[in-house]
């Protein structure tokens, strides 16, 4: 019996947001494809990463809408983080996400020089770093992705240099919420 390998593609392509779940490596066959030009759910206005937790949610940095949209495996809109402005919460051109084991979400911000923070419903939890070339701050961060022991890692391009950070705290969220 011949075996097929299989492994997940993910790619962004013209506006448009494609996923194959399971890609047969022989054929390369797409599977699937969701998102359109636009600025609705679903939509997308200049895709630039994308990442896949562990429960399978596709998370996307929609950059010219300044927010990242978050989908389940099949390509179902969910929710999205992130708006347009210079608070907390807001981003200005959001270039990477990742999602640590507690499902926090991590969005690198180019134009700000930051790491936004939010938690799964969305809510803004807090700001790592900031403009500059000392440790803990970036000029123009494009990229990052998490481990499996929450380490953070940064690309921080205009610095030359990937910066490592770690995540020691607790859960943050509802968790929290029921203690007395």
């Amino acid at each position: 019996m011949k075996r097929t390998s299989l492994f997940a593609l993910l790619t962004c392509f013209a506006g448009a947001v494609l996923a194959a779940p399971a890609f047969a490596l022989a054929t390369g066959k797409l599977v699937r494809r969701f998102g359109s030009h636009g600025t609705g759910k679903g939509q997308f206005n200049f895709p630039t990463h994308i990442f896949l937790d562990g429960t399978g949610k596709i998370y996307v940095t929609d950059s010219l809408n300044f927010r990242v949209q978050a989908f389940d495996s099949q390509g179902k809109y969910l929710f999205h983080v992130g708006k347009l402005g210079d608070a907390s919460g807001h981003l200005g051109v959001p270039k990477g996400v990742a999602v640590d084991t507690e499902g926090h979400i991590y969005i690198v911000d180019s134009y700000f020089g930051t790491v936004q923070v939010f938690d799964q419903k969305g809510r803004f939890l807090l700001t790592i770093g900031r403009p500059g070339t000392k440790s803990g701050a970036f000029q123009v961060p494009t990229g990052i992705t998490i481990d499996s022991s929450n380490k953070i890692y940064v690309c921080d391009s205009y610095n030359n240099r990937v910066q490592i950070l770690q995540y020691v705290g607790g859960r943050s969220d509802e968790s929290n919420e029921s203690s007395p």
